[in-house]
């Protein structure tokens, strides 16, 4: 590729067993409450690394909890504000404390005809309710609205709003905003019939969902002043769209070899001014490389320079740096 090039230095590395699958799991990487994390599962038990702030370390902090469930992989976990865990099944939500004691269960419907939807949760920004995806109700004659959204008392459960949502047994995922802003992301993945992407506010008068502009891609990278940038998932495309702009759409030929894509399904923003996406020759390629975007006309600033070949996941930090993985390792880097 025709780009300049700018070396990566590394600033830390700590190991983290299971990353390697956890950065293919939806709640993987996690924003939430202003700070990063990585959820894994290893051996039976939960890991939940937080990201220093601080960029000459990885890891201000870790917990762990015993898997609660034979399958842990039809789980999607999320940190809570005082250091509880939620956990969203497709029977139940959970509540467990810090010591593993379930603090309360919300039991709801499931998808029994649909073996890949999966609900999500998240704290609101605010650290108030439990936002919970979960199966709806059948109606008369099995009819169905469609799956729904629960605002839940963080301390007791109570379910204080609903919404019935425009999606149909989906696979769901949350994100908060860097900028701590009072809606968050969720996508709703739906296989052949596409993806949604909401945004998703709780107040005082009930649950609101609105579209987040026209992002309708799973893997959504969030930027300050509620910038997204999305990723085709057959990786032909970016797409950055943000309210009171026009939408800016990269398309991978324009700026990649022949036939190259952009992989590894972590598009996010370096910084308010840059953007990094891994692309490679194949959608399943082990190895890629990593560019440098203009956050504002996805054109190519530079092309990252590793000590190694990089694989194709690279997660932006927002603070100028990002996170990568060699094995079990994590590294954490940034532009020297």
């Amino acid at each position: 590729m025709n780009h300049s090039r700018v070396t990566a230095r590394l600033l830390a590395r700590e190991p983290l067993p299971g990353i390697t699958e956890a950065l293919g799991n939806m709640d993987g990487w996690l924003l939430r409450d202003g700070a990063h994390w990585l959820m894994t599962r290893h051996e039976g038990v939960l890991t939940l690394g937080k990201v220093a702030a601080d960029p000459s370390r990885v890891f201000a902090d870790r917990a762990t909890w015993t898997v609660p469930t034979a399958d842990a992989s039809g789980i999607y976990c999320s940190p809570l504000p005082d250091g509880a865990l939620a956990i969203s099944s497709r029977e139940a939500v959970t509540v467990y404390e810090a010591d593993g004691t379930v603090r309360w269960e919300h039991r709801h419907e499931t998808w029994p005809d649909s073996p890949g939807a999966a609900g999500a949760c998240t704290p609101d920004p605010a650290g108030r309710v439990l936002l919970a995806t979960m199966a709806g109700p059948l109606g008369p004659g099995r009819s169905y609205a469609g799956d729904i959204c629960r605002a839940l008392d963080l301390t007791t459960g109570e379910v204080l709003a609903e919404h019935v949502l425009p999606s149909f047994s989906a696979t769901y995922a949350f994100q908060q905003f860097p900028d701590a802003r009072p809606e968050v992301l969720l996508t709703a993945s739906m296989g052949q019939d596409g993806t949604l992407c909401l945004l998703a506010t709780y107040t005082a008068t009930g649950l609101d969902m609105r579209a987040a502009g026209t992002a309708e891609e799973p893997y959504v990278g969030l930027g300050g002043d509620g910038a997204l940038v999305s990723q085709d998932v057959g990786g032909g495309y970016l797409c950055r769209t943000q309210d009171g702009a026009d939408d800016v759409i990269i398309e991978a030929g324009e700026i990649l070899p022949e036939d190259w894509v952009f992989v590894g399904y972590t598009p996010g923003f370096v910084d308010n001014e840059r953007i990094l996406v891994a692309a490679a020759e194949e959608q399943w390629a082990e190895e890629g490389t990593h560019l440098l975007l203009d956050a504002h006309t996805l054109r190519p600033l530079a092309e990252l320079d590793y000590p190694q070949t990089p694989g194709v996941t690279a997660v932006p930090l927002g603070d100028g740096t990002w996170l990568t993985h060699d094995e079990e390792l994590v590294q954490r880097w940034t532009i020297a």
